[in-house]
Protein backbone atom coordinates (compact mmCIF):
# COMPACT_ATOMS: atom_id res chain seq x y z
CA UNK A 1 0.00 0.00 0.00
CA UNK A 2 2.73 2.59 0.98
CA UNK A 3 4.67 1.97 -2.49
CA UNK A 4 1.37 2.69 -4.35
CA UNK A 5 0.39 5.88 -2.16
CA UNK A 6 4.11 6.96 -3.18
CA UNK A 7 3.93 5.99 -6.67
CA UNK A 8 0.80 8.46 -6.65
CA UNK A 9 2.53 11.13 -5.21
CA UNK A 10 5.49 11.16 -8.11
CA UNK A 11 3.16 10.71 -10.76
CA UNK A 12 -0.01 13.08 -9.68
CA UNK A 13 1.36 16.48 -11.29
CA UNK A 14 1.86 14.40 -14.40
CA UNK A 15 -2.27 13.91 -14.33
CA UNK A 16 -2.52 17.29 -13.61
CA UNK A 17 -0.49 18.47 -17.07
CA UNK A 18 -2.41 16.46 -18.88
CA UNK A 19 -5.88 17.43 -17.46
CA UNK A 20 -5.35 21.21 -17.51
CA UNK A 21 -5.27 21.70 -21.54
CA UNK A 22 -8.64 19.90 -21.80
CA UNK A 23 -10.62 21.96 -19.18
CA UNK A 24 -10.56 24.37 -16.59
CA UNK A 25 -8.10 24.05 -13.94
CA UNK A 26 -10.19 22.52 -10.89
CA UNK A 27 -7.42 24.59 -8.31
CA UNK A 28 -9.63 27.32 -8.53
CA UNK A 29 -10.79 30.42 -10.68
CA UNK A 30 -8.20 32.55 -8.87
CA UNK A 31 -5.18 31.51 -11.34
CA UNK A 32 -5.28 32.23 -14.46
CA UNK A 33 -4.90 29.12 -17.03
CA UNK A 34 -1.11 28.62 -18.09
CA UNK A 35 0.27 27.65 -21.75
CA UNK A 36 1.05 24.03 -22.60
CA UNK A 37 3.93 25.82 -22.59
CA UNK A 38 4.41 26.78 -19.22
CA UNK A 39 6.47 25.25 -16.44
CA UNK A 40 4.05 23.57 -14.29
CA UNK A 41 6.05 23.54 -11.40
CA UNK A 42 7.37 26.90 -11.59
CA UNK A 43 4.27 29.38 -10.92
CA UNK A 44 5.34 32.75 -11.07
CA UNK A 45 2.66 35.53 -8.79
CA UNK A 46 1.94 37.22 -11.70
CA UNK A 47 0.14 33.83 -12.26
CA UNK A 48 -2.46 35.55 -9.86
CA UNK A 49 -5.53 37.28 -11.32
CA UNK A 50 -8.46 37.19 -9.43
CA UNK A 51 -12.01 36.95 -11.72
CA UNK A 52 -14.13 40.09 -11.75
CA UNK A 53 -17.53 41.18 -12.85
CA UNK A 54 -18.65 44.54 -13.47
CA UNK A 55 -22.15 45.59 -13.31
CA UNK A 56 -23.83 49.03 -14.29
CA UNK A 57 -26.65 49.57 -12.49
CA UNK A 58 -28.10 53.27 -13.46
CA UNK A 59 -25.95 55.84 -12.04
CA UNK A 60 -23.20 53.89 -10.74
CA UNK A 61 -21.04 50.74 -11.15
CA UNK A 62 -20.90 47.45 -9.19
CA UNK A 63 -17.82 45.61 -9.27
CA UNK A 64 -17.24 42.31 -7.60
CA UNK A 65 -13.93 40.59 -7.62
CA UNK A 66 -13.76 37.34 -6.01
CA UNK A 67 -10.64 37.28 -2.77
CA UNK A 68 -11.19 33.97 -1.07
CA UNK A 69 -9.19 34.14 2.46
CA UNK A 70 -7.20 37.49 1.81
CA UNK A 71 -7.77 39.45 4.66
CA UNK A 72 -9.58 42.77 3.91
CA UNK A 73 -6.18 44.39 5.50
CA UNK A 74 -3.96 42.96 3.13
CA UNK A 75 -6.63 44.28 0.18
CA UNK A 76 -5.32 47.73 -1.47
CA UNK A 77 -7.83 49.96 -3.72
CA UNK A 78 -6.79 52.50 -6.11
CA UNK A 79 -9.08 54.68 -8.19
CA UNK A 80 -6.84 55.62 -11.16
CA UNK A 81 -6.69 57.57 -14.48
CA UNK A 82 -8.83 60.36 -14.14
CA UNK A 83 -11.62 58.04 -12.08
CA UNK A 84 -11.26 55.56 -15.77
CA UNK A 85 -9.87 52.49 -13.66
CA UNK A 86 -9.98 50.55 -10.45
CA UNK A 87 -6.67 48.95 -9.47
CA UNK A 88 -7.13 46.05 -6.63
CA UNK A 89 -3.89 44.99 -5.57
CA UNK A 90 -2.95 42.56 -2.27
CA UNK A 91 -1.79 39.52 -0.92
CA UNK A 92 -2.98 35.91 0.03
CA UNK A 93 -1.42 33.98 2.68
CA UNK A 94 -1.21 30.86 4.04
CA UNK A 95 -1.46 29.70 8.20
CA UNK A 96 1.88 30.85 9.67
CA UNK A 97 3.56 29.77 12.73
CA UNK A 98 6.71 32.08 14.62
CA UNK A 99 6.75 33.99 11.33
CA UNK A 100 7.94 30.81 9.03
CA UNK A 101 5.85 28.90 6.86
CA UNK A 102 3.44 25.97 7.57
CA UNK A 103 5.42 23.42 6.06
CA UNK A 104 8.79 22.18 5.00
CA UNK A 105 10.32 20.12 2.34
CA UNK A 106 11.43 17.59 3.82
CA UNK A 107 9.64 13.73 4.08
CA UNK A 108 10.11 11.21 5.74
CA UNK A 109 10.14 7.24 5.16
CA UNK A 110 8.22 6.25 8.69
CA UNK A 111 4.89 4.15 8.62
CA UNK A 112 2.24 6.85 7.96
CA UNK A 113 4.34 9.43 6.73
CA UNK A 114 5.63 7.35 3.58
CA UNK A 115 3.42 9.24 0.58
CA UNK A 116 4.01 12.58 2.63
CA UNK A 117 4.38 15.86 0.49
CA UNK A 118 5.66 17.19 3.29
CA UNK A 119 6.38 17.17 7.24
CA UNK A 120 4.46 20.07 9.23
CA UNK A 121 5.58 20.75 13.29
CA UNK A 122 1.71 19.57 13.73
CA UNK A 123 1.74 16.37 11.42
CA UNK A 124 2.25 15.00 7.76
CA UNK A 125 0.98 16.69 4.71
CA UNK A 126 -0.20 13.96 2.34
CA UNK A 127 -1.60 16.64 -0.53
CA UNK A 128 -0.91 19.80 -1.49
CA UNK A 129 -3.38 20.99 -4.36
CA UNK A 130 -3.19 24.80 -3.65
CA UNK A 131 -0.84 26.53 -6.42
CA UNK A 132 0.51 28.86 -3.64
CA UNK A 133 0.67 27.41 -0.10
CA UNK A 134 2.88 30.25 0.76
CA UNK A 135 2.15 33.96 0.18
CA UNK A 136 1.85 35.55 -3.11
CA UNK A 137 0.73 38.96 -4.11
CA UNK A 138 -2.36 39.67 -6.75
CA UNK A 139 -3.46 42.51 -8.57
CA UNK A 140 -6.23 43.42 -11.09
CA UNK A 141 -6.90 46.77 -12.80
CA UNK A 142 -10.60 46.81 -14.38
CA UNK A 143 -11.06 49.83 -16.75
CA UNK A 144 -14.46 51.82 -16.79
CA UNK A 145 -16.43 53.31 -19.34
CA UNK A 146 -17.08 56.46 -17.61
CA UNK A 147 -15.00 57.93 -15.41
CA UNK A 148 -16.11 58.14 -11.49
CA UNK A 149 -16.12 59.90 -8.68
CA UNK A 150 -13.15 58.72 -6.32
CA UNK A 151 -14.72 60.10 -3.14
CA UNK A 152 -18.35 58.07 -3.42
CA UNK A 153 -16.54 54.56 -3.68
CA UNK A 154 -17.31 52.12 -0.76
CA UNK A 155 -16.28 48.43 -0.28
CA UNK A 156 -17.02 45.55 1.40
CA UNK A 157 -15.51 41.68 2.05
CA UNK A 158 -17.55 39.23 2.87
CA UNK A 159 -17.52 35.69 2.44
CA UNK A 160 -14.54 36.17 0.34
CA UNK A 161 -15.97 37.99 -2.35
CA UNK A 162 -15.18 42.05 -2.71
CA UNK A 163 -18.07 44.43 -2.95
CA UNK A 164 -17.18 47.85 -4.62
CA UNK A 165 -20.39 50.29 -5.29
CA UNK A 166 -18.77 52.93 -7.64
CA UNK A 167 -21.04 56.15 -8.38
CA UNK A 168 -20.39 57.49 -11.76
CA UNK A 169 -19.27 61.28 -12.27
CA UNK A 170 -21.38 63.81 -13.35
CA UNK A 171 -20.90 64.36 -17.30
CA UNK A 172 -19.05 67.27 -17.51
CA UNK A 173 -18.37 67.11 -21.34
CA UNK A 174 -21.41 68.26 -22.25
CA UNK A 175 -23.25 71.40 -20.91
CA UNK A 176 -26.61 73.64 -22.01
CA UNK A 177 -25.16 76.64 -23.78
CA UNK A 178 -27.79 79.25 -23.14
CA UNK A 179 -28.63 81.41 -26.29
CA UNK A 180 -29.00 85.10 -26.03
Amino acid sequence: MSIARQLLHEIRPFFRMLEEPFGRSAVGSMYQQRSLFDDPFFLSPAAIRPPVDVTEEGDKYIIEADLPGVKKENIDIRVGDAGRSVTIQGKTSSRQTNGESDTTAETTGKNSAEGAVAKTETGTQLAMERRYPGSATFIRTVWLPRPIDSSKVSAKLQDGILTMIVSKAEDQESIKVPIE
